[in-house]
């Protein structure tokens, strides 16, 4: 499961990229906004820090304007996947820059059948929103195992990115389903990663019992 970050923070994209475990970092333009910087800037920052895939997402709602949008931000970065709603002009938009063999992801998605048409269009990959088809009512988990059947049962290469995660729960959740991929805003990071009370419990341990033992030069207290 490849595991995005959903910001603009540098700090934390570059611990996630030293721990070796970042596939791509996600914005949206709440991201933007919140952030006091222009959209070349962020992008400028998260491109140099990490060397993976960055989303940025169109801002007009007709097919026509997002595609002069979509490759505008295609020409700033080869690495930019565009993130285009999974509206009818939106489906128009991605169906046109997908021939163009140009990555865009789908977002805003809340339905299957948004997933199969959002497929068809040519998308490389789906953002659902996980917590937000919970608060609506929805099984999210269901929903979400729905729309990874659809992908699978037809062999699109599309791949499911779930967006919208609270918890680190909801991560395991979609772990055991199968996603393609995640993106996590800071807390839900900072949960899925920290270190397991178990794991330093018992490095403790070994610290403790370290010290009884006779001095070695192969692992010598303090390295130099």
């Amino acid at each position: 499961m490849e595991i995005w970050l959903d910001t603009s923070d540098k700090k934390l994209i570059s611990k996630a990229k030293k721990m070796g475990i970042l596939h791509g970092v996600t914005t949206n333009p709440s991201i933007i906004a919140s952030s006091s910087k222009s959209l070349e800037e962020v992008l400028n920052e998260v491109l140099q820090i990490q060397g993976g895939p960055v989303t940025a997402q169109v801002t007009t709602l007709d097919a026509s304007s997002m595609i002069k949008q979509a490759e505008k931000l295609f020409a700033f970065s080869s690495r930019i996947i565009v993130k285009i709603p999974a509206t009818e002009q939106g489906l128009e938009a991605i169906t046109h820059l997908s021939k163009q063999k140009l990555p865009v992801m789908s977002t805003c998605v809340f339905h299957p059948n948004q997933v199969l048409l959002s497929c068809l269009a040519g998308a490389s990959y789906i953002a659902p929103y996980f917590s937000r088809l919970h608060d609506s009512g929805e099984d999210a988990q269901s929903v979400l195992k729905e729309m990874l059947k659809l992908i699978e049962m037809y062999k699109f290469p599309t791949k499911l990115l779930a967006a919208s995660l609270r918890s680190s729960e909801q991560v395991r959740q979609c772990m055991d389903m199968g996603i393609h991929a995640v993106t996590l805003k800071e807390k839900i990071f900072a949960e899925f990663t920290g270190d397991h009370p178990l794991t330093l419990e018992n490095l403790d341990r070994f610290a403790k019992d370290w010290e009884n033992a006779k001095p070695s030069q192969l692992l010598p207290e303090k390295e130099s």
